[in-house]
């Protein structure tokens, strides 16, 4: 359980909100035009009157540390400075210290995420690369991936992840950094342990996360294996947003400072630099228990982040993101790796992985007791070929025992029925639902009815 709700953490780092803006909509407020060096409202001074708080809490204020360039990063066990607060990792994560605000500096983030919530609703597909690192600080160990991602409205996403080569060469060239940069006296620009030496970089893992509206695959492409989680209901086609990270993209201001405190980053703005640094911390324990705190660079001009960094509750891993080649609202999709096969653009082809299906649907939940057995535990769980080509849905059961033999259909335990027109080209002859349902134990003998979408065309002809 606790890999699918990394997955759901990944896909939503870089999948948008879906649901409509009522507050910029009712108010008739558009996304501002904001270029390098222009504030989305009248410059407000870089150091703070504090007088007021972004979002109130009931903890004292800490003093505001000098910023830096970007998110920081921590080592286990020791201070954060987070450029907003310090905080000691061993305080609650609901409980975290911030920094006080002038009430013009409070209007100008509230403007803020009113035009990234409003920036945000007007996207109907977004693609992008990324670049990843995620920080062990217990053990002193790096991972560096990299690779591309790709949204679209409503409920679709994907992000794949290719681990970057550690080589002779790149160890080399980070050792020399830290020496060089010991000699000059500055900090250097790898991440250094307790002993003043780099942390030992080691291979991440081929990963691919995606999205289809009703389900989240988790795909480790090295071992072909594959969790895939049901969505709740209720997080089907348009709550994405309540996922453990929805932030990152703008989500409607009151339902933000609902449950997260937002703050500018040291309690300052600088309006010319053409971009916001925000920290963000949780308020409710749902999310208090994936993460503790997030820092964000926004553009404000596209009003997408450029960076992104996350401190799990621990306070012993760093995950930080950073997005760059965004294509907005294409008309076509840019690159092969999405445009090889529509149907498996985010519902992949699983037919070469062993495959745990886990989740029900169950509003308002994902419940960790109905996982399904584990790979190789006990009896194996049914896939989900909904929306998959029917041929290809076959030969997925196929893989799992079951039979469909040509010229003897009392024979068959996979049994496709006809049922209603297709609405658009893709969905012509793929799987519109299945029976017995998803993660359903495969016993021998069971039969499978796979209900198929037809061509309206061929039924016009008739």
């Amino acid at each position: 359980m606790v890999r699918i709700v990394i997955a759901i953490i990944a896909v939503t780092v870089v999948f948008p909100s879906t649901v409509a803006t009522a507050q910029t909509k009712s108010s008739g407020a558009r996304p501002p035009q904001v270029s390098r060096g222009q504030a989305p409202a009248k410059a407000q001074s870089k150091t703070p009157a504090t007088t007021a708080r972004p979002v109130s809490r009931t903890q004292d204020a800490a003093e505001p540390k000098p910023s830096s360039d970007g998110p920081q990063t921590v080592d286990a066990g020791a201070t954060v400075d987070t450029g907003a607060a310090v905080i000691q990792l061993k305080n609650d994560v609901l409980n975290q210290q911030t920094p006080e605000m002038s009430p013009a500096l409070v209007k100008e983030l509230d403007r803020i995420l009113e035009f990234w919530s409003a920036s945000s609703e007007d996207i109907t597909r977004l693609q992008g690369k990324h670049f990843r690192i995620v920080y062990d600080t217990a053990f002193e160990v790096e991972k560096q991936s990299e690779g591309e991602f790709a949204y679209e409205k409503a409920d679709k996403g994907r992000l794949d992840i290719t681990p970057v080569d550690v080589t002779p060469e790149l160890v080399a060239a980070r050792d020399q950094e830290v020496a060089k940069a010991k000699a000059e006296g500055r900090k250097p620009s790898v991440r250094v342990g307790k002993n003043g030496k780099q942390f030992t970089l080691v291979m991440e893992q081929q990963e691919r996360w995606s999205c289809d509206g009703q389900r989240v695959y988790s795909m480790d492409i090295e071992k072909k294996e594959a969790i895939v989680a049901q969505l709740p209901a209720d997080m089907q086609g348009k709550n994405i947003m309540d996922s453990p990270l929805p932030f990152l993209f703008g989500m409607p201001p009151e339902k933000a400072k609902h449950r997260f405190t937002i703050f500018f980053t040291n309690g300052q703005f600088d309006p010319k630099s053409g971009r916001a640094k925000l920290t963000i911390y949780p308020r409710l324990p749902q999310d208090a228990t994936n993460w503790r705190q997030a820092d964000v660079i926004l553009d404000l001009k596209e009003f997408l982040p450029t960076a992104v960094q996350l401190l799990d509750p621990a306070g012993t891993k760093i995950t930080v993101y950073r997005f760059k080649d965004f294509k907005k609202n294409e008309k076509d999709w840019i690159g092969n790796w999405i445009n090889a096969d529509a149907k498996t653009r985010f519902t992949p082809d699983l037919r070469d992985f062993q495959v745990q299906v886990v989740g029900e649907e169950r509003p308002g939940e994902m419940a960790e007791n109905a996982a399904k057995p584990p790979i190789g535990d006990g009896p194996a769980a049914l896939v989900n070929v909904s929306g998959l080509n029917h041929n290809d849905a076959v030969k997925q059961l196929q893989r799992q025992g079951l039979q469909r033999v040509k010229g003897n259909p009392a024979a068959n335990q996979i049994v496709l029925e006809q049922g209603p027109p297709a609405k658009n080209p893709d969905e012509v002859f793929t799987v519109k639902s299945q029976d017995p349902a998803p993660g359903t134990p495969v016993k021998p003998g069971m039969k499978v009815k796979l209900t198929i979408y037809t061509d309206p065309n061929a039924a016009q002809k008739q």
